[in-house]
């Protein structure tokens, strides 16, 4: 556990030195899973702070001055470094010292700060600050649930996990706590629903009538039961806003009609015309453009920019779901939303186009539940398509194009996507000659940054007479010594090489941005290449559909010139000669190089392979330095695991 998850120094110990920081979102493996790709969610409180005798309200007295000058007293004497009031402020807003004299604790909700620091604070403010103290234990599970959903993707946790977490934060009575916490809202509890299957074995049956009964024999044990689910207000009013939602559109199907002379003889337009809610795996880009193309009233949407620059590429008019959102109206007046690479939808975005699109639209969910899933907590795509509660009425309606692979790389997509990697004879075609996909094996992490370069650079340029854009170099992070940054180092040395006028960036660079820049009309995934640049900006053309996107207004994207990016703004792009597998997902192109070495090892998943795997069009160059590691994913590791419950609240 993350060392400002020890437990807290008992009331006394000095705060000298305590004041743990950490950047937002970092830390140790979070509890319940493995870290994920998720952002962190805003804190969920709003509960009445119970004050012990003689704390807060006397000690806090004792320190006169204005708001931030006793703010940045306790700070100070708790240890913090002088940026953090800054970033408390910003946080907690408004009367930020009032909060933390009634609450000292509420300061978990600054992204960055660790319990062993909210302790350190605590201990400035409230004399004979105690570990049971319920404004910390109802912190700490707050903060224990957003640290979950942020790192691992997680809406909920079983209270199993939450009351070991607890036990280790110094936490005695932690069932106590937890029913504490749920009383005064800081935390909402769910009963995980027992389900029992048709054809169940005397085993099953007698383990699920153990399990029912549980529930009547100590009501007080189920308060750490794994089968108690705790969620923050957040995720878990999004899933229930989802879950209903889902169940109207299902129900409400008008009638619609396809344009005159639209082909709507295939199984997928069919179900289009007769379902309000219609989930579709195997569908390729242009397949959905055409099926946007049969009826009036159709969006045809992607959630992110690599998507939508596929769908541009073979000429399909797509929206950005990010923008969409934004003009619910646009949405409630489709009849039809086709929605491409919904896997990449997050549950948030997820849940405003289902509340936005009117009773009687017809929604199409186009995803694959094999590859990598949407940033953020929640799998909105994946527990739809696994729906299949008889309650709900069974599965939601489903169309599975299948396509058999038509040479070695359909070959090793379809492989890994069933678990497992092709003998190396099938990857060399029928006869021995195919260079649909070659694997070019390296020691370590310095030789497979030269090798990926060399094959990007030259081998793939003078084999396929492909370059530029026509070739995307993947890592399975940003970081590492063969990650993003250390390849598109490499690349710009030989493709671009120059001084960094701007933030690093010269003209003929390729960037990527990866922070919003919403007063540009950017919101993260965009690439383009800098037209000019000098030490006040850089002047950028972005890849289509993004070149002609810029605010109108606030929250919004309408078509005008693209504007230079001030040099104080060039932290939210990166090179983008290498993205991570993650950022290019939805994005197709002619050759990719996917870099596997043996430090992102233990990243490696089924998802993310298939994700690299599936950019590529025509060629797939593997520069594999993970050893067995690559295998066993495969075979083994499906996904990082995420605890939801969508599926559950479709129940209810």
């Amino acid at each position: 556990m993350h060392e400002g998850d020890r437990p807290a120094a008992a009331a006394g110990d000095s705060a000298e030195g305590s004041f743990e920081v950490t950047p937002p979102d970092a830390g140790s493996e979070p509890i319940g899973g493995r870290p994920g790709r998720g952002e962190a969610s805003p804190a969920s409180r709003g509960t009445e702070p119970v004050r012990p005798p003689g704390d807060a309200a006397a000690n806090a007295e004792t320190t006169s001055g204005t708001d931030p000058e006793r703010l940045a007293a306790w700070l100070s004497a708790a240890g913090a470094p002088p940026a953090m009031t800054a970033r408390i402020e910003q946080t907690l807003g408004g009367g930020a010292a009032d909060r933390l004299a009634a609450d000292p604790w509420c300061v978990l909700e600054v992204p960055g700060i660790a319990p062993k620091a909210a302790d350190a604070l605590a201990r400035v403010i409230v004399e004979g600050a105690q570990p049971g103290d319920p404004r910390r234990t109802r912190a700490l599970i707050s903060w224990l649930l957003r640290r979950a959903a942020a790192l691992g993707g997680h809406t909920v946790q079983g209270a199993d996990t939450i009351a070991a977490a607890l036990r280790t934060l110094g936490v005695a009575d932690a069932t106590g706590a937890i029913a504490d916490a749920i009383e005064h809202g800081a935390a909402l509890a769910f009963a995980q629903p027992l389900t029992l299957s048709e054809d169940a074995e005397e085993a099953e049956i007698e383990d699920f009538e153990r399990a029912d009964a549980e529930d009547d024999d100590d009501p007080a044990a189920m308060l750490t039961s794994d089968r108690t689910l705790l969620a923050v207000e957040r995720w878990a009013f999004a899933e229930q806003c989802a879950a209903e939602a889902a169940q109207r559109l299902a129900a409400t199907p008008d009638p619609v009609e396809p344009k005159q002379g639209s082909a709507t003889t295939d199984a997928l337009a069919a179900a289009v015309a007769e379902h309000g809610l219609t989930m579709v795996t195997g569908a390729e880009g242009q397949r959905l453009a055409d099926l946007a193309q049969c009826f009036p009233g159709t969006l045809l949407i992607s959630p992110w920019a690599a998507g939508l620059r596929t769908l541009a590429g073979i000429g399909a008019d797509a929206v950005d779901a990010r923008v969409l959102v934004e003009d619910p109206e646009r949405i409630g007046a489709a009849d039809v939303l086709v929605v491409a690479d919904a896997q990449l939808l997050g549950l948030d975005l997820g849940t405003a186009l289902f509340e936005a699109a009117r009773d009687g639209a017809h929604v199409v969910l186009a995803g694959d539940p094999a590859t990598l899933q949407a940033a953020g907590p929640g799998l909105f795509f994946r527990d739809l398509l696994e729906t299949e509660d008889p309650g709900f009425g069974g599965r939601l309606p489903r169309v599975e194009l299948k396509r058999r692979p038509t040479g070695p790389l359909s070959a090793l997509a379809d492989a890994v996507r069933h678990g497992g990697l092709p003998p190396q004879e099938l990857l060399q075609g029928p006869d021995a000659s195919s260079k649909e996909v070659v694997i070019v094996p390296v020691r370590d992490s310095g030789e497979a940054v030269h090798r990926a370069v060399q094959v990007a650079v030259d081998s793939i340029p003078r084999a396929f007479e492909l370059s530029g854009s026509q070739v995307q170099v993947v890592a399975v992070d940003a970081d590492g010594r063969a990650g993003a940054a250390a390849l598109n180092a490499a690349l710009k040395e030989r493709l671009n090489p120059g001084p960094g006028l701007c933030g690093g960036f010269d003209a003929g660079d390729r960037v990527v941005v990866v922070a919003p820049l919403r007063e540009h009309g950017l919101l993260g995934g965009e690439t383009g290449t800098v037209n000019d640049g000098d030490t006040d900006g850089l002047t950028i053309t972005w890849d289509a559909p993004h070149e002609q996107r810029q605010p109108s207004g606030e929250g919004s994207a309408a078509p005008a010139a693209s504007p230079a990016i001030p040099a104080t703004q060039v932290r939210a792009l990166r090179h983008g000669w290498a993205l991570t597998v993650a950022e290019a997902q939805g994005g197709r192109w002619p050759a990719v190089v996917a870099v596997f070495d043996a430090e992102a090892a233990p990243k490696l998943t089924r998802a993310l392979a298939l994700g690299a795997i599936t950019l590529a069009t025509r060629h797939l160059t593997v520069v594999h330095g993970a050893g067995r590691a690559l295998a066993d994913a495969v075979e083994k590791v499906p996904d990082h695991p995420r605890r939801t419950r969508l599926k559950h609240a479709l129940r209810d």
